[in-house]
């Protein structure tokens, strides 16, 4: 093995993003899993303005947990027994509707904590559909021999979004508040739907 393919060995395959459609999908789900992200730091520290307590805090890693581990297995499944493109359009709108009804209560003051945990969880389940259909749809955008670069690519922003999206949204909220966080992340899913569409309609 020569030198040159030993050092690019040591960091990762961006042959993928080579291919507009990948690209296209892949930036999609780097603003999709850091606006996910946003909303997770939000949350929790919405509701420990409202009541104080670090106990209800604590109710909203079990509502977003659950959800992410129920429809989260049921989402493989789903991918691959029905149009994966319809499946991504109708899971990203869902994350765009309930990013909408976060900065509604926000906007509107409501102070209601099961409304956010209602949303919230509403959302995760969005969220875990969305993701392994993003995976699934890979094969029509790459050819096969890249098909593990793209995966570790999908996996990198995962890991780095749950990263820099806690510290976005954690620098962000005393800025822009609950409301003003929560419309970037509504602004942000739209972009994410249409580039969504754009790559998985020239595969069709």
């Amino acid at each position: 093995m020569s030198l040159g393919s030993r050092i690019r060995g040591l960091f990762a395959d961006t042959r993928p993003l080579q291919q507009a459609d990948f690209r296209r999908l892949w930036l999609a789900n780097v603003v999709t899993v850091i606006g996910a992200q946003l909303t997770v730091v939000a949350v929790p520290a919405q509701i420990y303005a409202i009541t104080g307590s670090s106990g209800m805090v604590g109710l909203t890693g079990l509502f977003g947990l659950v959800p992410l581990i129920i429809f989260g297995l049921w989402g493989g499944a789903l991918a691959d027994s029905m149009d994966r493109r319809v499946l991504l359009e109708f899971t990203t709108t869902g994350m765009i509707v309930t990013s909408g009804l976060f900065w509604l209560q926000a906007f509107l003051g409501l102070n209601n904590v099961w409304i956010l945990l209602g949303v919230f969880a509403m959302q995760q389940a969005f969220f875990a559909i969305n993701q392994p259909t993003r995976t699934a749809i890979l094969p029509k955008l790459v050819p096969s021999d890249q098909l593990p670069a793209a995966n570790t690519l999908n996996m990198t922003v995962i890991s780095a979004g749950a990263i820099a999206g806690p510290m976005v949204g954690g620098a962000l909220i005393p800025v822009l508040g609950y409301a003003g966080l929560y419309l970037i992340d509504t602004f942000f899913l739209f972009a994410t739907l249409y580039e969504g569409w754009r790559s998985t309609t020239t595969t069709s």
